[in-house]
């Protein structure tokens, strides 16, 4: 008796504890960095424990120090659950708690990495619009079905009802993950991955892999300057890794709407379950670059606090669809937000105010290269292809402005404000609540205020303040049209 009441305290106590995983979260980068030289140094020393005790004491101690701090923190954090709400305590001794009423919920996560999947894990986020923190409101490592059991206690309101499923198509995933990869974070990513490995292999063998890797190089690019092929090696493998990134992030992509709930699964390294409280979603963007456009293809994007929050996530119920698409995915999805028409539009009339700023740019181009010529006269064929490289994206940007021109404006409804603007090489249509819209605002530079033009900017607050910018308006007609929809400027 006195064992199974011992087991029965052992359970209840891991029952309110994070997956024992979290113990090895809890320790520091310091006790890694510590852990590889102690484990050479004991395979130099042929196994010799009491040789690697005398010599290695004071990291080991610092070492056990480490991880004893992280049991005691993997102890004193904990949890409580009733069927309407959660308390999580946090802190020494577990003295700082945040209880949240399941109802204030607006959206709650089960994803679980390829990693914690080994390990039956997963990471629980529970977000409100209590706080407007890039953090969620309670993050938990759980057991998988721990995690699912208070996701479940959470949602159960939106169990009944009928279930609208939309399912992303395989050709669209690919055509998504080509679009959407940015070839800056995959730089970003693979740079720190080389900076991770410098630290741990041998300097003498970094050297010869870079050597090897500069020789190779050489062999098929002798007329090409070295710098421009490391340059283009370093944007094409960027690129490569963000896309397969993409890739696996959004493989599997549907969203269900159910009840009051929007669920979205996706992921095949990390598996994703979101559900958000669709009354809370503040606004949907649909968004595509000048390509999509063209190919009447976008990306349906909502914005709810705690959903797409975390790093390199896009909070998208459509990742990728077509034009004709578009109306029927967001009446099945979101048949609450009634999009209005554009009432207030600019064109032809405003193209050079919208190229002006680009135009400039692109003038300075060959300004600055004559510049590097003069300093570096020795270096003029990079300068000319770094010159060219340079031209390209402004040269780009003009041709956005100009379809900007025909793709900017405003208008409202009873309920919603639609706004039509291209923020830097992106078209963005946002379908905004009006009892959403916590600010209006008339902008007007000096040139603007001399032509009778301004710039009408729209602001909304969930996590973050965010600002929408319709560039290029006619200011009477603006002021009007937003003073007949009860928006005072």
């Amino acid at each position: 008796m006195k064992q199974h009441k011992a087991m029965r305290r052992i359970r209840e106590f891991l029952r309110h504890r994070q997956h024992p995983m979290m113990i090895l979260g809890y320790t520091s980068r310091a006790m890694w960095l510590l852990l590889i030289p102690l484990v050479k140094y004991l395979v130099a020393l042929k196994f010799d424990i009491r040789s690697w005790l005398v010599t290695n004491w004071v990291d080991i101690l610092a070492i056990s120090a480490i991880f004893a701090f992280a049991v005691l923190r993997w102890v004193f954090i904990y949890f409580e659950i009733d069927e309407k709400s959660m308390t999580a305590h946090s802190g020494y001794f577990g003295l700082a708690a945040t209880r949240l009423a399941f109802e204030v919920v607006t959206t709650v996560s089960v994803h679980q990495s390829s990693f914690q999947r080994l390990f039956g894990a997963s990471t629980l986020y529970i977000d409100t619009d209590a706080k407007s923190v890039s953090r969620a409101d309670i993050i938990l490592v759980l057991p998988k079905k721990r995690a699912e059991h208070i996701l479940g206690l959470i949602t159960d309101d939106s169990s009944h009802g009928v279930k609208y499923t939309v399912e992303s198509k395989k050709r669209s995933q690919l055509a998504f993950s080509m679009f959407f990869s940015s070839t800056l974070s995959g730089v970003v990513i693979f740079a720190g991955l080389l900076f991770e490995a410098s630290r741990i292999v041998d300097r003498k063998i970094e050297i010869i892999i870079l050597n090897t890797a500069a020789g190779e190089i050489s062999k098929y690019t002798q007329k090409i300057p070295f710098i421009i092929v490391i340059s283009a090696l370093v944007v094409i493998g960027g690129w490569l890794l963000s896309f397969f990134a993409n890739l696996m992030r959004y493989w599997h992509f549907s969203v269900t709407r159910q009840g009051g709930r929007l669920t979205v699964r996706s992921g095949i390294w990390t598996l994703r379950h979101d559900v958000m409280d669709r009354d809370r979603i503040y606004y949907y963007d649909i968004t595509r670059s000048l390509l999509m456009k063209i190919f009447r293809i976008c990306t349906i994007n909502v914005y709810c606090t705690g959903y797409g929050k975390r790093r390199s996530e896009i909070p998208t119920i459509a990742p990728i669809t077509t034009d004709k698409e578009v109306d029927k995915t967001l009446s099945l999805l979101m048949p609450r937000f009634a999009r209005p028409k554009t009432t207030l539009t600019t064109g032809k009339r405003e193209l050079w105010r919208f190229i002006c700023i680009p135009f400039v740019v692109f003038m300075f181009v060959p300004v600055l290269r004559q510049v590097a010529v003069f300093i570096f006269p020795r270096w003029v064929s990079e300068i000319n292809i770094i010159s060219f490289i340079s031209s390209v994206p402004c040269i780009w940007l003009i041709i956005v402005k100009l379809a900007a021109a025909f793709n900017t404006g405003i208008g409202f409804n009873d309920k919603c404000c639609v706004l039509d603007y291209c923020s830097f090489y992106r078209f963005h249509r946002v379908v905004i609540k009006r009892d959403k819209i916590t600010r209006v605002a008339i902008l007007q530079t000096w040139a603007q205020e001399k032509k009778g033009y301004c710039s009408v900017e729209i602001c909304t607050e969930n996590e973050k303040y965010k600002k929408h910018i319709i560039k290029h308006l006619p200011v009477d007609a603006a002021m009007s049209i937003l003073r007949t929809n009860g928006l005072a400027v």
